[in-house]
């Protein structure tokens, strides 16, 4: 077939390309939500992009080695890039069910799928030219040719793509982190005793190594809990750590000051002068927007 002469040197540039492509697909995914151009998916831009590209390579060639070209030929053999389509629909999904958080310990699970694409993509596209050749060629061509060539020459195109695209849908498809549900009520220890106390009157809480105390309804309630246990335990959009020996309840907050250094004081309801340190301003920024 005089188009498989062409191919290996169409290839090497696309695989480039398609790589370079990928790369740059990977960044994009990153940056935008849905990797799509207006309602087209980016592997069916790359794969429509890619299939011109080859037919006109093998047009050009032909013109420059004064060889003939047919359009048909070259359509038909490079329908191998078109099965991208339904199978990258395929194996996304398929990914999705089986490593839908993308993890490392699953990985091979994904190569091997991979592979096992691959070896079915180019099996069918070799039947399925074998099987159109034969009713408009003369001679026709052998199977064992075509999937040979296809084989050894476009097997790690499809390897790569197989492996790349479903963890880029993944990544964009993964199913959005419910907000922890904080209790409105926190279990403080007293002695051997336990406590359960309403959130919300929480106004803040301190350390007194190794203890921290916790300031509600004008009563200091000693707690072996560290800040950071306290952290995990309070709704961080309404407790605040505000310095290393220190939670405040935003609703409590009356009024800021500054320092000029960097720092605030903090006023709350009842008096009660906090500092606000710098170092966290990242969780505390929003009491002075």
């Amino acid at each position: 077939m005089r188009c498989l002469t062409t191919q290996l040197i169409l290839y090497k540039t696309v695989v480039r390309k398609l790589k370079e492509t990928l790369e740059q697909s990977i960044y994009i995914s990153e940056k935008f939500k849905i990797l799509k151009i207006g309602k087209l998916p980016l592997y069916l831009i790359i794969v429509i992009f890619v299939f011109l590209l080859a037919v006109l390579q093998d047009y050009i060639y032909s013109r420059i080695q004064q060889t003939g070209f047919y359009l048909s030929e070259s359509s038909l053999y490079n329908t191998f890039w078109i099965f991208f389509i339904p199978f990258t629909i395929f194996i996304n999904r398929l990914i999705k069910i089986i490593n839908p958080n993308n993890k490392l310990s699953k990985l091979p699970l994904n190569l091997g799928i991979g592979i096992v694409f691959s070896f079915l993509h180019i099996l069918l596209f070799a039947s399925l030219f074998v099987f159109v050749s034969s009713l408009i060629f003369s001679p026709t061509h052998r199977f064992s040719n075509i999937f040979n060539s296809v084989f050894s020459n476009q097997f790690y195109i499809a390897l790569l793509w197989y492996i790349i695209f479903p963890a880029i849908y993944i990544s964009k498809h993964k199913p959005t982190n419910l907000k922890k549900p904080y209790s409105d009520k926190i279990k403080l220890k007293i002695g051997s005793k336990l406590l359960n106390i309403s959130t919300s009157t929480i106004q803040f809480i301190s350390t007194d190594k190794p203890y921290s105390i916790v300031h509600a309804n004008g009563k200091k309630i000693l707690d072996n809990k560290s800040l950071k246990e306290f952290e995990t335990e309070l709704d961080p959009t309404i407790f605040l750590r505000v310095h290393r020996s220190s939670i405040i309840n935003a609703a409590y907050v009356k009024e800021l000051k500054s320092r000029n250094n960097g720092d605030y004081d903090a006023t709350l309801k009842n008096g009660q002068i906090i500092r606000l340190s710098r170092h966290f301003r990242n969780n505390w920024k929003q009491l002075i927007q």
